[in-house]
């Protein structure tokens, strides 16, 4: 009779860490600073709180965090971020490729299990769905041994008005409004697209997409990463 696997469920101070980890890095991911009331706001939780518990982060290594002055992660927390992110990842394009899932709904659902899967299942789906790269919002997947794929992509804003670009990413892929909002335009990882014109003001973004004039607000514009096609 085959002997029976056992896994250790993680605890709930553990899971709540990786959850902090997981904010913090994604904002860095985004290149934006990490300051309590950001995280505050990803996870709806109040500021005394959040600073409680960069505190305790700091305290096991796994964040630099000063007082009024930000929070990074260390490298400990960098390796766990890309062994979450990893799992989370993983999981959002097996929903959609296997499940049905639209690229807008498998962000919560992602949330969810990655705190629940050990690292063998995570392999194991790993391998099933061809060693993915990228999720179906475009960002990158980091290996096994946290090492993450090569940057892609540019901001929309910086990307030249002549020539066509390729959708690579939409950033803040917790937004499913916007991902409804960019799908009903056709602005998804793949597409092309042509940049008309970036308004100085508010930075709205006039967009050519298959021959239609399609107009993005600025705040959304600045989520767009792009490439040349080539």
């Amino acid at each position: 009779m085959a002997q029976e696997r056992t896994r250790t469920p993680r605890s709930t101070e553990s899971t709540t860490e990786e959850q902090y980890v997981e904010v913090i890095g994604r904002i860095e991911e985004q290149g934006s600073p990490v300051g309590t009331a950001a995280i505050a706001d990803m996870i709806k939780l109040s500021m005394p709180s959040v600073s409680e518990m960069l505190h305790r982060l700091s305290e096991k290594g796994l964040a630099i965090y000063t007082p009024y002055g930000g929070t990074t992660l260390s490298p400990d927390g960098r390796r766990l971020y890309a062994n979450v992110i990893r799992r989370h990842r993983l999981w959002e394009v097996f929903l959609e490729r296997c499940l049905d899932f639209g690229w807008e709904e498998v962000y919560s659902p992602a949330c969810e299990l990655e705190h629940a899967t050990s690292g063998e299942v995570t392999e194991k789906m790993a391998a099933f769905l061809g060693h993915p790269e990228a999720c179906p919002h475009g960002a990158p997947i980091p290996s096994a041994n946290a090492v993450w794929p090569d940057a892609r992509g540019i901001p929309l804003a910086a990307a030249n008005t002549h020539g066509n670009l390729r959708v690579v990413r939409i950033l803040r892929e917790d937004d499913a409004d916007c991902l409804r909002f960019l799908t009903d335009r056709g602005v998804i990882p793949g597409a092309l697209v042509r940049v008309l014109d970036i308004a100085k003001f508010d930075g709205t973004a006039t967009l050519e997409i298959d021959g239609s004039i399609k107009a993005i607000g600025g705040d959304v514009a600045l989520r767009l990463r792009v490439e040349p096609d080539r």
